[in-house]
């Protein structure tokens, strides 16, 4: 712990720990001084001057935002010559800063009009020279006028931190601007539309392009929420005005949101949702009232669960559905319709291997939080997480640019390339070869001391096992794997593992946590981000076969949960995803929650052609999906923003969502409740709140366990990777995008779609394959694999090494041409030109 230094500022005496500099001693002591260029999060650079101070004993004026304190100092703030050398600034940078203050969005929380204002400015003194730069407000989210700019580099600071590193100043003297390299749009330049520039912006020279002429500032209510677009459920705040979101704002303004998490609100309010049910009459959908809908729907489960019995009806929600709505859902499907045939998306999106990290690092206490992996010392960044879960790009970047070494584990020469100690890039599908390689090295090294200290369980197994990945043919150099299993043995260096549990296989997963237990890291050590907001909180409310909520196994709880709901739970096991759309299910009548299986689950194909087999489906959605449109009823979902409730992100921590709007339409509590009721069925469950209550009484802590300490154990790795004859093959791997999702209806109702690399969908392939192919950009080709075929548009990636083609996650056309039992790939593909 830092020592305290003592020192006095304005006639007050404070202590602050040594290292502190003055502006922020100043502001423990609840003194404020002025700043443009300095913010939270961002290194100081002292350039604008506005925070300058009188040091006793120290000749001239001090810049307060870089200056430590000292023992004794006594520091002075607001004298007359502090206030006319702030004042001699602000009339300089007005000098260049045209005065549109009237028309500006900025108006009421700009920076500079708040010190003029405060130093008594009324006009400035020097003539007022408008730059005549052209305002560019050709991309779909962000106005850049530097006519505004003051130059306070802030912008350029946080773009470099944890952006794309695509700002920086250019000309020299009066000329100064900001700008990408030779002047490009954002979109040419590289832009991740993050915001984070407009975020820190002290001035209008950035705004949000969807804000202007909303709102003042002063005419925004602001309400605390979370992201939904990703497993980290990232803290922001909703500028609303009536009730429509005018921004989103994070707490403090250097804080990281990606473009969906900024940008991305616009589908919660679309024209396009859902606002009535429908029922299918004569072969079509057709608009009727909520109780004839939910009649029908009651009709329909109790005669087909009559006839078929429990088997022949069951449920499927959605990975980005609350808590709470999951709850209810698995509870009628369960107590309700007397069936354990309830499951979710999420099986297809990493369950597996959720649910074996869950008993190896002994609880979620036991994961790595996006905090861990700013402060780690070496970083193994495992396939495509950067652009799934975009929040952990900006903690990789600052932590390399504060010394972590990382090492990225990935085919695509994407982020993490630049800031790699070591690159491995390894063939898709050998990933899990290559962490085993790692790991021989280790144990030749090191003879797995650290393991055996830890008392790892199955060493010797493990250690064996390991020679069968020692000559796989990974593509990756055995020089690379010794240089990253150096970095890797280090110890002493804090080590995270960041990987996107929807975006890895299996195997993958499992040797990446036998890494980190061979050295010695079994807490706090492995980050497993996720694609869909509620992954871990759909799963632990019991939306899962195996599972009741809390995690409780199925049948083996079904006598508890009786008692608990005070309604018999059943006790026969229940059909998974996989189970369900296989040939030969007992199935006949389904309910969809927020999902769309006809176009985000693998084999696709197979899949819409079960549900068109189905006496009954009844699909719940914000929009009217592939899935829906095959439905005999379809009943509008109303959005968190206008229920609230909850979610547990990648960290296994509770997030809340913030009310915005008003109820348009019933929560899924209250759809549920009155279907059990049209059934003779008593569930009520009152609110969303006595929603939550009952879930803690079942569920303590909503199912996120306390943390245990389990003797650690090595987990199998089955496979060594590619066989020799294989690699010349071609591989499909879907892959993401940072403004892609894995609903594209939300992308396309808040107009990320814009933003994607690709208009359309597209099969993405190396220039040496499309050469070798005879393919050029927008060629048309079918692309062919061992479960399906579809046509689609050639586009060249020089990112990509030969063999790899990739197609976008979670898109119905890459969805036909994988596996129910294969949905992250690869597979081996075909092309061939149209």
């Amino acid at each position: 712990m830092a020592a305290s230094v003592t020192l006095t500022i304005d006639g007050k005496e404070i202590s602050v720990p040594e290292g502190t500099t003055v502006l922020h001693a100043a502001q423990a002591a609840g003194i404020d001084i002025p700043h443009l260029c300095y913010c939270s999060g961002l290194k100081a650079t002292g350039a604008c001057r506005i925070c300058v101070v009188e040091i006793e004993k120290v000749r001239g004026l001090v810049v307060s935002c870089i200056r430590k304190v000292a023992p004794g100092m006594v520091v002075r703030t607001d004298t007359e010559q502090i206030l006319e050398a702030r004042r001699f600034v602000i009339e300089l940078l007005l000098s260049r800063h045209p005065g549109l203050c009237l028309s500006c969005d900025k108006s009421g929380a700009c920076k500079l009009q708040r010190y003029a204002y405060e130093l008594g400015i009324e006009k400035p003194s020097f003539p007022v020279r408008d730059p005549g730069y052209p305002v560019d407000d050709a991309n779909p989210l962000i106005v850049r006028n530097y006519n505004l700019c003051i130059l306070c580099g802030r912008c350029i600071r946080v773009c470099r931190a944890q952006g794309s590193d695509i700002l920086d100043f250019v000309k020299r003297g009066i000329e100064t601007k900001v700008a990408t390299a030779l002047d490009k749009p954002l979109q040419e330049a590289g832009c991740d539309f993050c915001g984070s520039c407009v975020g820190v912006c002290p001035t209008g020279a950035l705004l949000e392009k969807k804000a202007r002429g909303k709102a003042r500032e002063w005419e925004l209510c602001s309400v605390e929420s979370h992201c939904g677009y990703c497993g980290s459920a990232c803290k922001l705040y909703y500028k609303v005005k009536g009730n429509d979101i005018v921004k989103v704002t994070t707490e403090k303004s250097s804080d990281y949101l990606c473009a969906r998490g900024r940008f991305g609100y616009g589908y919660a309010s679309s024209e396009a949702r859902l606002k009535t049910p429908l029922v299918r009459k004569n072969g079509d959908l057709v608009a009727a009232s909520w109780d004839e809908a939910l009649e029908h729907a009651a009709a329909r489960f109790g005669e087909i669960r009559e006839k078929y019995g429990p088997q022949g009806v069951g449920g499927i929600a959605g990975g980005l559905t609350t808590n709470e709505a999951a709850y209810a859902f698995q509870k009628f499907i369960r107590a309700g319709l007397q069936s354990n045939n309830v499951d979710s998306g999420v099986r297809f999106s990493g369950l597996d291997l959720l649910q074996k990290l869950e008993v190896a690092v002994g609880g979620t206490k036991g994961y790595a939080t996006i905090n861990d992996i700013a402060t780690a010392g070496v970083i193994l960044v495992i396939g495509d997480v950067w652009r799934r879960v975009p929040a952990v790009w900006g903690r990789i970047k600052r932590a390399a640019d504060r010394g972590a070494k990382v090492v990225y584990l990935g085919f695509y020469a994407g982020r993490p390339v630049k800031i790699a100690k070591v690159w491995l890039r390894a063939l898709p599908g050998a990933e899990h070869a290559v962490l085993q390689q790692i790991a021989q090295v280790l144990v030749q090294k090191e003879g797995g001391v650290k393991a055996e200290k830890e008392q790892v369980a199955g060493f010797t197994k493990f250690a064996k096992s390991l020679k069968q990945a020692a000559d796989a043919p990974t593509g990756v150099s055995a020089e690379d794997v010794a240089a990253a299993a150096e970095l890797w043995a280090d110890s002493k260096a804090k080590g995270v593992v960041v990987l996107a549990v929807d975006g890895v296989t299996n195997e993958t997963g499992n040797a990446a946590l036998n890494l980190c237990l061979l050295t010695g890291r079994v807490k706090k050590v492995l980050f497993p981000g996720h694609s869909l907001s509620n992954a871990q909180g759909v799963w632990r409310m019991g939306a899962v076969a195996e599972s009741y909520p809390g995690l409780q196994p199925v049948p083996k709880s079904a006598a508890k949960f009786s008692r608990l709901w005070g309604m018999t739970a059943p006790d026969t096991p229940g059909l998974t995803v996989n189970e369900m759309f296989a040939q030969g299910s007992p199935l006949r009548a389904l309910y969809v929650l927020q999902e769309d299986p006809v176009a985000s689950f693998p084999g696709c194909v197979q899949v819409a052609a079960r549900l068109k087999g189905l006496e009954f489906l009844v699909v719940q959605d914000l929009f009217l999906t592939e899935t829906a449109k095959m439905a005999d009823v379809v009943l509008p979902l109303a959005h968190p923003l206008e229920t609230g409730g909850t979610c547990v992100n990648a960290e296994g921590r509770v997030r809340q969502y913030g009310k915005v709007f008003p109820e348009k339409t019933p929560a899924v509590w209250q759809v549920i409740e009155q279907l059990a009721s049209k059934m003779n069925l008593s569930l009520s469950f009152g609110s969303c709140r006595l929603v939550g209550e009952e879930v803690r009484a079942v569920a303590p802590n909503f199912g996120i366990t306390p943390g245990t300490s389990p003797r650690p154990a090595f987990l199998p790795v089955n496979g060594s990777g590619p066989k020799a004859e294989e690699v010349g093959s071609l591989w499909l791997v879907p892959f993401t995008s940072r403004f892609g999702f894995y609903n594209e209806f939300w992308v396309r109702n808040s107009g990320l779609d814009d933003l994607l690399p690709y208009q359309g969908d597209f099969v993405a392939v190396a220039p040496e394959d499309a050469d070798r192919l005879g393919l050029a950009g927008g060629a048309a080709v079918s692309v062919s694999t061992a479960y399906g075929q579809t046509g689609t548009v050639v586009q060249v990636d020089p990112s990509l090494p030969t063999g790899v083609i990739i197609m976008p996650a979670f898109a119905a056309k890459t969805n036909m041409l994988l596996g129910l039992n294969e949905p992250n790939g690869p597979v081996a593909a075909t092309l061939t030109k149209l």
